[in-house]
């Protein structure tokens, strides 16, 4: 019977690492479906859902220690649904772009915003850079939302940018055409 599960490893970062997890997906016969992988500083971190028959999964738990040893990396296996089967509420994607000058809470206040509309947050990618010309620290985000259907989006909409004149915030709100 296939199955699913999430692999999540984090390890100081160094070529190879995509390789060594690939191979050891490969290794027994599982199929990666779904991954998010960066350098956040210096370490690497991962985070995948991958397939494959239940004897096949449970012989890669068995291995997880050994891969761990191996690749230098501390792992985590975790149970997961078939995608595909997973309950999803009636939802509409949007992108969310938010450049601010950096300071604490900045992120708190935003997902305040999206907790009280029950927007559920599906892809965020966050960084802070300088700025061309003055160097202060920017901090700029990204992201996919799921907006319920039963959520005005002129209110979520509404609500952002009232956040963005109280706390200084350029923010792009569109929904997204799949």
């Amino acid at each position: 019977m296939k199955c699913y599960r999430i692999l999540s490893a984090t390890g100081q970062d160094r070529p190879g690492i995509v390789f060594d997890v690939s191979q050891f997906l490969l290794d027994h016969s599982c199929n990666m479906a779904d991954s998010r992988m960066a350098v956040l500083g210096g370490q690497f971190s991962l985070m995948l859902l991958f397939s494959g028959l239940t004897e096949e999964v449970d012989s890669l738990a068995a291995d997880l220690e050994a891969f761990e040893a191996k690749c230098g990396l501390r792992a985590l296996l975790l149970e997961a649904s078939d995608p595909k089967e997973a309950k999803q509420v009636p939802s509409l994607p949007v992108r969310l772009e938010v450049v601010a000058m950096d300071e604490p809470g900045i992120m708190f206040q935003i997902a305040k915003v999206l907790e009280r509309f029950q927007v559920n947050v599906e892809i965020l990618d966050a960084h802070l850079s300088p700025a061309p010309t003055s160097g202060t620290t920017v901090s700029s985000v990204k992201m996919k939302l799921a907006v319920p259907q039963s959520v005005s989006l002129p209110a979520v909409k509404e609500a952002l940018m009232e956040l963005a004149g109280k706390i200084n915030l350029d923010i792009l709100f569109q929904p997204v055409h799949e």
